[in-house]
């Protein structure tokens, strides 16, 4: 009884995901045996995956955020969301023709699944593409600090065994999430996420690192206030990085580029 109302509660929110997503259309036009295929496949490939309603369209949306991200850019793109990537890893599994013309339909480009050692210019580079994409989709600013929902995705889901993002002393880190999704070790700041790398690498502009660098410096004045030492400290990065790289299988996957 409990867990035809649990069941029947995730289906509701499921619902509520995708009335209220920012892509809405996208997210109806889902096939409707790929929720079915995911449930019964991802969890032979993603060890202890959920399989309830809710955090499928959660994963759909963000897959859907991804693609948005990839639409326009002649740069690879990494998905930073094993969530998500379980959904696309289901449908090239069901239908890779039906997939191709979903994303003509709803992206303009058929997006290609490239894993992690085909990436030009390397995962770093390619994570960085996709973060400041989906910063400006959201219209936030680009050199941050702020967090897409596609990077919080996997820890606001409790994906297990993925690399959870999150803001740290005004930074991205990664977090390594353990088997049941909850946080193991400490995070540990992506150096390539940095403003300063953001800019570096062309990704964004002087009068769009300016401000960040600004306000970073009027907080470093003021001092930090916290517990935790600040990034690029070196003081926590070693074994997060390591254990982060195991969780992601030491490389994930994207797609997009010219």
């Amino acid at each position: 009884m409990l867990g035809h109302v649990v069941t029947r509660i995730n289906t509701l929110r499921a619902a509520r995901v995708g009335r209220h997503s920012p892509y809405k259309a996208a997210m109806a036009d889902l096939p409707a045996t790929l929720y079915p295929f995911w449930k019964r496949t991802a969890q032979h490939e993603f060890k202890g995956i959920p399989q309830d309603a809710f955090f499928f369209a959660r994963a759909a949306e963000g897959l859907m955020a991804f693609f948005d991200c990839v639409r326009d850019s002649s740069l690879p793109c990494a998905l930073p969301s094993m969530a998500a990537d379980s959904v696309w890893h289901a449908w090239m599994r069901l239908s890779p023709t039906g997939l191709n013309a979903f994303c003509r339909q709803h992206f303009g480009r058929v997006i290609a699944h490239v894993e992690a050692p085909e990436m030009s210019g390397g995962m770093g580079r390619a994570l960085a593409v996709c973060l400041v994409r989906a910063r400006r989709i959201e219209r936030m600013p680009a050199a941050g600090p702020n967090l897409p929902r596609l990077f919080a995705l996997d820890r606001m889901l409790a994906m297990p065994g993925a690399c959870g993002y999150l803001l740290f002393n005004g930074q991205v880190a990664s977090l390594a999430l353990d088997e049941r999704g909850r946080a193991a070790g400490v995070p540990a700041c992506v150096e390539s996420l940095s403003a300063e790398q953001l800019l570096a690498a062309g990704l964004i502009g002087e009068s769009e690192y300016r401000p960040h660098a600004r306000k970073a410096r009027i907080k470093g004045d003021r001092g930090t206030g916290g517990r935790y030492a600040p990034c690029g400290s070196g003081a926590y990065e070693g074994a997060s990085e390591a254990a982060c790289d195991s969780a992601c299988g030491s490389g994930g996957c994207g797609g997009g580029g010219d």
